[in-house]
């Protein structure tokens, strides 16, 4: 079936699901005080005649897999409909048995969720040319949720999800034999798993700083030894340790095989080949005979999918691409424009206001590159209109001059004496002083940089220590790759395109806000993250920066609060003490009254502990606003749904929704798919995965719907490029603070104190 270009289709969606049949009758159980050694206990009877899991807040449930289990109490019946949660358990437990029992299966990863390797060894092709031992595996997951719909009795359903895992089955002696060089690198050993029904698994054994003649010295070993033998551990199984042993393989050939490898991984992780695996997995588990209990066969369903059983599948919404505002008088944008062509209309939001109008911008290149870094600085400020899609669209045409509505600039060069972070710190500071000798700070520092680079330790990194130098005397940072200069010439252009976006933000600049109508008086949008500072992989030491960016419901970007590194118990009072403070900032600037109306939506990546709500609810309520509420939404990367669309069985994004598409899961949690089939610019990028929003129980603003268009809004909002992101960006944003802070902190010289006061702190300097 063929579409035209800009088409709408109804869709056809489908889950990586299928209908988990809730018993008609009970499920025998004995119930018992919750005792954690005991459950252990009866999970590794050698006699597997029972199942035991959590049931309700102080108790567990014992459930007998054959008639004659002993049981620690009198054998009762538990309604099936009334406790889908251990329906639930039981499922999965149900799949686990069966993975475990099967020949195909040979490799058990994990118990909950059941996780398994599948029988194919290697889906990378024998003519790639790599060893048996450096591969990519099949890997499946089952998992089992339950749904609420809004009309009709709950359900539970067992998911598939597939990925592919890395191996490098040869030990460090043979990876030293054939020259992969080891010093500085993450290692592994194996251990047994405490659940004896779970295979082996490698785990961290620590990080190489001596290679001997058959031994490795070792730190941040923890209680395992300092030294080990070459031929005992591993090379930790990442995809950057995969590419390093194929280059060293290779020799110097290794574009061909990662070529190979990226068009095997991209056939993978495609949608047609995730929904003929995943659907077919679940179809013969249809057909298997398994048992929830003794007595209890396990039934199950169609697979969720709106064309098999409409009713029966979870109500679907679709929330398309948000107005946005350029203009603060006049109307604004209609949800078809595109970015680049109404800033190149009209100017960006805030032109009529936005200083500095020439900025003043110092340029850090190594040495030889003058000529070449120049090129592209006239690129970056006055475009390249020669460039053009086929649909004639222009990414770059006016620059960064014409398109924000600047001045012609003043732009100085500084060449690094070497290609080495201390040199690049000099050419840093040689600016620094320059400036500070006519009066006249930086406003803006670019700094050419190399991609090859960014593995270099960070007391030798070009980046990170030119960037610590200028932030500490509050200049932002913008990096410029020499990598981006060989694009081909779109590519070329939408990159100079996003950087000048994120330019004009980290200047202070505005360059679009979001129509947002809120009847409330005052509502603020705020992205709660965190920083982890630790000595080692092992966290001692631990402590945790909490991070909070704070946007108004428009997107106007406030401000980003930071806790004091803190011990884990302590943390839920410095977050709430440092949201408090913000939010009381805010109030102050935007001339809040007592009797407003205050709305405070918080985009969390993992659950909000009861006491974080609890603290920062406590802390709001004392700050003399009386009318506030709150949403408390945990919007979850990791889970286990897959969303697909059979009305798009082709090309690059083939099966993947369109952006937008939202099911109701339950009244508290949305899938939503915030990279569509058209944000799929190559097949390698596979089959792209919807975001679970989940709303916290506490939470006194409960309108899922509103929620979920706000955060589907705020995706489409990134000042780092003009392409929408895959998460709302309070979250991006936090999360790219929290990735600054800790290469800044590991750069000799940072200053961590003298930094947080500074007024290039209150912009989006991060971006």
């Amino acid at each position: 079936m063929a579409f035209r270009p800009g088409e709408r289709v109804r869709p056809q969606l489908a889950l990586n699901a299928i209908h988990v049949m809730t018993p008609p009758g009970t499920i025998p159980a004995s119930v018992a005080p919750f005792d954690r050694a005991l459950l252990h206990a009866y999970l590794d009877r050698p006699e597997n005649d029972v199942f035991a899991t959590r049931h309700g807040e102080t108790d567990m449930a014992v459930v007998p897999l054959t008639p004659g289990a002993n049981l620690p109490t009198d054998r009762m019946g538990l309604p099936a409909a009334e406790h889908l949660r251990l329906v639930s358990a039981l499922t999965r437990e149900a799949v686990f048995r069966l993975l475990a029992a099967s020949p195909e299966a040979d490799l058990l990863i994990r118990r909950r969720p059941p996780t398994v390797a599948g029988k194919r060894e290697n889906v990378l092709a024998e003519e790639i040319g790599l060893p048996d031992w450096l591969k990519k595996r099949l890997v499946l997951e089952f998992d089992t949720r339950i749904l609420r719909p809004p009309r009709g009795d709950a359900y539970v359903v067992l998911t598939c999800s597939k990925r592919l895992r890395t191996i490098i089955d040869a030990s460090c002696r043979t990876l030293l034999e054939l020259g992969v060089p080891l010093t500085g690198a993450a290692v592994s050993s194996w251990r047994e798993d405490p659940d004896p029904k779970v295979s082996r698994r490698l785990a961290y054994a620590g990080r190489v700083v001596e290679v001997g003649q058959d031994t490795l010295t070792l730190d941040d070993h923890g209680a395992g030894p300092s030294v080990v033998s070459s031929g005992d551990v591993f090379l930790e199984p990442t995809r950057a340790n995969f590419n390093k042993v194929v280059e060293v393989i290779t020799q110097g050939n290794s574009e061909r095989a990662f070529k190979a490898v990226q068009k095997a991984e991209a056939e993978w992780h495609g949608g047609r080949r995730t929904i003929e695996i995943v659907h077919g997995v679940l179809n013969q588990l249809g057909n298997r005979s398994m048992d929830l209990a003794d007595g209890v066969p396990l039934r199950l369903g169609g697979l969720i999918d709106q064309a098999a059983d409409a009713d029966a599948f979870p109500p679907a919404e679709a929330v398309w691409r948000p107005k946005l505002s350029f203009d603060p008088v006049h109307s604004p944008e209609t949800s078809n424009s595109w970015k680049q062509q109404s800033l190149d209309r009209t100017g960006p939001f805030d032109r009529q206001t936005f200083e500095p109008k020439r900025p003043r911008i110092a340029v850090v290149h190594e040495a030889g590159r003058r000529d070449e870094v120049a090129a592209a600085m006239r690129d970056f400020l006055h475009g390249r209109p020669d460039i053009a899609s086929d649909a004639g669209l222009v990414p770059h045409g006016s620059g960064l001059l014409g398109r924000f509505r600047l001045d012609e600039p003043e732009v100085r060069y500084f060449e690094a004496a070497g290609r080495g972070g201390p040199a690049y710190a000099d050419a840093a500071r040689s600016a620094l002083r320059d400036a500070a000798s006519r009066d006249e700070p930086w406003d803006l520092a670019m700094v050419q940089v190399e991609r090859a680079w960014q593995d270099r330790p960070h007391a030798d990194s070009p980046y990170w220590m030119s960037k610590a130098t200028f932030l500490k005397r509050d200049v932002p940072v913008q990096a410029l790759s020499t990598e981006m200069l060989g694009l081909d010439a779109f590519g070329y252009a939408n990159a100079l395109a996003n950087m000048s976006l994120a330019t004009y933000a980290k200047l202070g600049g505005a360059p679009w806000l979001l129509v947002a109508r809120s009847p409330t008086d005052h509502e603020l949008v705020v992205g709660l993250g965190s920083h982890t500072v630790r000595e080692g992989r092992r966290g001692a030491g631990e402590r945790f920066v909490g991070i909070a960016t704070v946007f108004s419901s428009q997107g106007h970007y406030f401000l980003d609060a930071r806790t004091a590194a803190v011990p884990f118990e302590a943390y839920p009072a410095a977050l709430s003490d440092s949201i408090v403070d913000a939010i009381k900032r805010i109030g102050r600037e935007e001339a809040w009254r007592p009797g407003d109306a205050v709305r405070l939506i918080f985009h969390a990546f993992t659950q909000l502990s009861r006491e974080t709500v609890q603290a920062v609810e406590r802390a709001v309520a004392g700050i003399g606003t009386t009318n506030v509420s709150f949403a408390f939404l945990h919007v979850v990367e990791d889970h286990p749904f897959t969303m697909f669309d059979r009305a798009w069985p082709d090309g690059k994004g083939a099966f993947a929704p369109e952006r937008g598409q939202a099911l109701r899961l339950s009244e508290a949690e949305w899938l939503l798919t915030l990279t569509g089939r058209r944000e799929v610019k190559a097949a390698s990028h596979g089959l792209p995965g919807p975001v679970l929003l989940r709303l916290h129980d506490s939470s006194t603003y409960r309108d899922m719907p509103v929620l979920v268009r706000q955060a589907s809004d705020f995706a489409f909002h990134s000042w780092r490029t003009f392409g929408p992101s895959g998460l709302p960006i309070p979250l991006v944003y936090a999360d790219e603070i929290a990735k600054q802070l800790s290469g800044l902190e590991r750069t000799p010289g940072w200053d961590t104190d003298a930094a947080e006061g500074g007024r290039v702190m209150r912009k989006p300097w991060f971006l």
